[in-house]
């Protein structure tokens, strides 16, 4: 039994500076999916200097897990508090892609005024690793030894970029790249909290995820010297043709929508279907009928729907139009309900309540229905929930967090691991 003393000790060393500080200097190293070693050798000299145990693992190249080990006695349960490094932009001219402007790159950059950090991946999501870093940081300089491992996982590649078509390097491999690496070649817990954005509420039920490309074709030849009756546009035209999918899988959509909110016991999980890009015909050559087109679609599903469901669906509305198409399923990740995790959300809200009077916020949609490294923990039995700090954008693609916030969240998962750490065993 931890002692209020020894719970006071802790506390006092987690300091509102050291946190904004050491979120600027992450903020500060660029890290786009598929980049992320400066900012992952960064951390394990950080973890060095602080005699955290370090574990470099490198996935490829330019790409690393940054691991850091409190040792425990070895008679007790392990936590696990894992965080992703890369950023939801690259910071490059590539974000033109989603971006109507971009910011100057010196507002890319980490800044601290006013009570907040600054920067591309402030909030999402190099806050959250600044506070279980120094969260296990003032365990360890307290002096008090965990019965069992508190591993802090910073990892590579979780932001939602998938490979497809000419887009096959590390900068499309996201989504779940280094928690699986860091999960099968030797980092292991007994249980885990996900540190991503969730706005301090508690999540464990999150959906999966499934993208499919929908290819229309058409009759590629000179739109000039025949008229519509002698070659009528509709079936000349795969854009034209692709219009009519766009028309029936928005339709669609909103029914998929409606039918499948999940009932999870810490509020409703709403699916999403988007329709994310599209691709047709030759910009250099608009006076010929495209004779390609392709459009991609992203379905987040409920928890234990299968996305083999969704390819299935789809292909019973596309079937109905009377047109030639081939559809790809490329990318397919299960949802799940964490089962067996009670215990570890008890610990988290009774640790959030002693330390601010209050029980943690309710989840939001924004932060319950989406995919996160959560789900690849409990898709190994390693039961998982998140548990994340909140802020948001600022600027196009800069971001912005109060510190007090980066205080709060490391104050709790600090206490988190002082009770977890210290069990004999997993209760249940």
């Amino acid at each position: 039994m931890v002692s209020e003393k020894d719970k006071k000790n802790i506390i006092d060393r987690i300091q509102r500076d050291e946190l904004a500080q050491l979120t600027k200097e992450l903020v500060d190293i660029p890290s786009p999916t598929g980049s992320e070693k400066a900012i992952g050798e960064f951390i394990l000299g950080w973890y060095s200097r602080h005699s955290i145990k370090p574990v470099r693992q490198e996935i490829d190249p330019n790409r690393v897990n940054a691991v850091g080990i409190v040792k425990g006695r070895g008679d007790g349960v392990s936590l696990m508090i894992n965080g992703h490094m890369d950023t939801s932009y690259t910071g490059t001219e590539e974000d033109r892609m989603f971006c109507r402007e971009l910011e100057p790159d010196s507002e890319l950059k980490g800044a601290v005024r006013d009570g907040k950090v600054f920067g591309l991946g402030a909030s999402n999501m190099k806050s959250g690793l600044a506070a279980f870093m120094v969260a296990g940081k003032a365990i360890r300089e307290s002096g008090l030894t965990l019965k069992g491992d508190l591993i802090l996982a910073a990892v590579a590649g979780e932001i939602s970029r998938t490979p497809v078509g000419p887009y096959q390097s590390g900068a499309y491999r996201g989504e779940g790249t280094g928690t699986h690496h860091l999960l099968s070649h030797g980092i292991q817990s007994d249980c885990a909290i996900v540190a991503d954005r969730s706005a301090h509420s508690i999540v464990w039920a999150q959906t999966g995820v499934a993208q499919l490309k929908v290819t229309t074709f058409g009759d590629p030849h000179a739109a000039w010297g025949v008229t519509r009756e002698e070659k009528p546009p509709e079936v000349s035209s795969a854009i034209l043709k692709m219009m009519r999918v766009v028309q029936a899988i928005d339709a669609w959509a909103a029914e998929f929508e409606r039918a499948h909110v999940y009932s999870s016991p810490h509020g409703p999980i709403v699916p999403k279907v988007n329709i994310g890009a599209i691709q047709g015909g030759a910009p250099f050559r608009p006076n010929y009928y495209p004779g390609v087109c392709s459009l991609y679609v992203d379905v987040r599903t409920p928890p234990a729907f299968r996305p083999l469901g969704v390819q299935r669906e789809l292909q019973a509305v596309l079937s109905k139009l009377g047109l030639e198409y081939e559809l790809e399923m490329y990318a397919s990740k299960m949802g799940y309900e964490a089962k067996g995790v009670e215990p570890i959300v008890q610990v988290i809200e009774e640790s959030y309540q002693s330390l601010f009077g209050k029980k943690t916020p309710q989840p939001t949609g924004l932060h319950a229905s989406i995919w996160t490294d959560t789900n690849i923990y409990n898709e190994m039995g390693i039961r998982a929930c998140k548990f994340g700090l909140g802020g948001g954008r600022w600027k196009f693609r800069s971001e912005q967090i109060d510190v007090e916030d980066i205080l709060r969240g490391a104050q709790v998962y600090a206490m988190a691991a002082l009770e977890i750490c210290n069990w004999e065993k997993l209760p249940g």
